[in-house]
């Protein structure tokens, strides 16, 4: 579904007098607490190293960074304000990733950061981009920012039928990531040729 289609789902099931702006916030917020919580999707950004650079931009929230890497080699988390075992990373409050100790020379791509992806923003200006959520549960953004309405017209009923409907495919995102496929199992041929 397109964000536009979104809002007019919700328009459908519960008319109100909520600006799209509003709406949209309640939508951005429930995603990224989906990103957060149930879509945990694992990817990395790669950044080239420069000499006598130490700091590099964060591809995402401090809580979502996984691990880091530096040449191959991996740097754990330390907070500078502790004693730390070299070599290290940081957290910079211009939301950046410090490195230490300060590279002493250019390497190309030798900064990878491993981090949990975060949704990207939907806004009024675009309402023709469809949320990065799986398309199949594209309707938890539309039961959750329900629920959400609910809450600011105070409309208990509506509260409670929709976080049902909402927690129902959260069961059944988590019912299908779970099951595991039934593979045959595959004899050891190798034993045949020796």
């Amino acid at each position: 579904m397109k964000l536009q289609e979104i809002l007019d789902e919700i328009a459908e099931k519960y008319p109100h007098d909520l600006s799209n702006d509003s709406v949209i916030r309640k939508i951005n917020l429930i995603q990224n607490e989906l990103f957060r919580t149930t879509f945990r999707i694992n990817t990395m950004t790669q950044y080239d190293i420069l000499k006598d650079v130490f700091a590099y931009p964060l591809p995402a929230t401090r809580s979502n960074i996984i691990d880091v890497l530096v040449n191959d080699q991996e740097y754990n988390y330390q907070d500078v304000k502790k004693g730390a075992t070299v070599p290290f990373y940081y957290f910079t409050d211009g939301n950046e990733l410090g490195i230490y100790p300060t590279p002493d020379k250019d390497s190309a791509g030798g900064l990878i950061i491993f981090h949990y992806r975060e949704p990207r923003k939907l806004t009024t200006s675009d309402l023709g981009a469809e949320p990065e959520l799986d398309r199949d549960f594209h309707m938890l953004l539309v039961y959750g920012a329900l629920a959400q309405i609910g809450e600011v017209f105070q409309d208990t009923a509506m509260i409670n039928n929709y976080t049902a409907k909402y927690n129902g495919l959260i069961e059944e995102f988590q019912r299908v990531n779970d099951e595991v496929p039934d593979y045959p199992v595959i004899e050891d041929v190798m034993g045949v040729w020796q």
